[in-house]
């Protein structure tokens, strides 16, 4: 009997299989050479700064503020002389308005039962010192009226100036008037009618006191 038989395989390199591999290696290692190589990250520049070293004399006069640049001087100017001023003119005194009733009021008086005897004395007088009457009534009845504190009894037309008579215009300037025992200056203007019987027309204006010392100089009684 035929016993068993035993294979021993050798392992041999083949000689085609060694070229081969060194070929494959040889290839790859020509396409790695080929291949471009990956580029290297570009270094960004690094930002430089500049610095200096100053003394602390250096830092102070760094951060003083500096100093304002002087102003030119200002162009020279002719000096015109300061004018004077001039003193304010004087301002004239205005005078006292005169009091115009438009209301006559002495015919009314004239008119009264109780002035009878009055009315027979005016007719009497002469045409101009009737006038001269007329007026001093009117005069009387418009002051009491314009002021009720006053009791005028008598009317002098004449205590500083004489009256001026013209036509039937009678201007007093420098009358006076006796109101509870004191006498005040006074000036009116009376217009009468064409026949010299009435007082049309009247103006006048009350002034001050008249002196106690003055009363007999004038002619200014103190009694009635």
């Amino acid at each position: 009997m035929r016993g068993p038989v035993v294979v021993t395989l050798r392992s041999e390199a083949s000689p085609w299989g060694i070229s081969t591999s060194v070929a494959l290696h040889a290839l790859l290692a020509a396409m790695l050479a080929l291949m471009p190589l990956p580029k290297r990250p570009k270094r960004l520049d690094e930002e430089r700064v500049s610095v200096d070293i100053l003394t602390p004399q250096q830092f102070e006069a760094s951060t003083r503020p500096p100093a304002p640049a002087p102003l030119p001087a200002p162009e020279a100017q002719a000096s015109a002389p300061t004018p004077t001023p001039s003193a304010p003119r004087p301002t004239p005194p205005t005078a006292p308005t005169m009091i115009r009733p438009t209301e006559m009021l002495s015919a009314k008086t004239l008119a009264d039962p109780r002035s009878r005897q009055a009315r027979a004395d005016l007719a009497t007088f002469a045409s101009d010192e009737r006038m001269v009457q007329l007026c001093n009534l009117e005069a009387m009845d418009q002051i009491r009226r314009w002021r009720a504190d006053f009791r005028p009894e008598r009317v002098v037309p004449y205590a500083t100036a004489e009256e001026k008579v013209r036509g039937t215009t009678i201007a007093a300037d420098g009358a006076a008037f006796r109101s509870r025992k004191n006498w005040y200056s006074l000036k009116f203007k009376c217009r009468l009618a064409r026949d010299g019987e009435s007082v049309i027309g009247f103006e006048f204006l009350v002034g001050d006191p008249v002196a106690r010392d003055k009363w007999d100089e004038l002619g200014l009684p103190a009694v009635h």
